[in-house]
């Protein structure tokens, strides 16, 4: 399985930075001391709630939260991936309406990015910029997860969009 290398997002590297900092200067014990605080806090504001809670002896969280809940919670997930490879698809159904076969497309590679000069102004450039996930993959279009699309997966999505559009 091909390693992935996401690059952090800054906020991430800052959060890093400034708990690694806090750790060196005031060690383990301000932590546990501000776990323990945070803890005491959220049991008094929420205490009637929590109350309730271990009265009933709990609710599983689809109990207590509802099919909808979930059904939004699946809904935007769906929306989020979607929007992950949107930049991807897009160029792929260019090159589609242009001709190319879904093999030759996926087994297209980043070396032949130069030969692409159309695509790169019209998304390519955005996709290889900022929606393409960090690969070892030579592959020009990858999946999410930064492995190389397959044929069956591809045809599957691209006949999706097309059912979509």
């Amino acid at each position: 399985m091909p390693k992935t290398n996401r690059r952090p997002n800054p906020r991430q590297l800052a959060g890093r930075q400034g708990g690694t900092a806090t750790l060196a200067t005031h060690g383990v014990e301000h932590f546990r001391a501000i776990g323990a605080a945070g803890g005491q806090a959220t049991a008094q504001r929420h205490a009637g709630e929590l109350t309730d809670i271990r009265q009933r002896g709990g609710l599983t969280t689809r109990r207590r939260y509802g099919k909808a809940h979930y059904r939004e919670l699946a809904r935007r997930s769906a929306e989020a991936r979607q929007a992950a490879t949107s930049k991807r698809d897009r160029v792929m159904q260019e090159m589609l309406d242009d001709g190319w076969k879904i093999p030759t497309i996926i087994r297209l590679t980043l070396d032949d990015v130069p030969k692409l000069k159309k695509y790169l102004r019209n998304g390519l450039g955005h996709y290889l910029n900022g929606e393409r996930p960090e690969t070892d993959s030579r592959a020009l279009f990858v999946s999410q997860s930064g492995r190389p699309l397959t044929l069956a997966n591809t045809y599957k999505v691209m006949r999706g969009r097309e059912l979509n559009s």
